[in-house]
């Protein structure tokens, strides 16, 4: 229970961090409802992806496509952009948890 409570801290703060960087989206998208396990995902919608399917799913301690770390996933879609550093930081300490 003690390790869950560290993954719901660490979303809050992952969740706070988005806002801070306005990727927040105050409504779920369409697509989220047709979303299928294993589906890819491109990168106009890998934060929506983080917000309403990877995030939640940790939450409720569900497997996601994204068992093995989402910090590889999310390197690959943030590229050099630097001002990403303190979101990729959150999702490696999440992964630490998690994997």
């Amino acid at each position: 229970m003690e390790n869950q409570t560290a993954i719901e801290q660490k979303v809050r703060e992952l969740s706070d961090a988005l806002k801070a960087e306005g990727l927040w989206k105050p409504q779920e998208p369409d697509w989220v409802n047709s979303y299928r396990k294993g589906d890819e995902i491109c990168e106009a919608d890998f934060f929506e992806w983080l917000q309403f399917v990877f995030l939640p799913n940790k939450v409720l301690g569900n497997k996601t496509a994204a068992n093995d770390g989402v910090a590889p996933q999310a390197m690959r879609f943030f590229g050099s952009e630097v001002n990403k550093g303190k979101l990729l930081q959150l999702l490696v300490e999440l992964d630490s948890l998690t994997c």
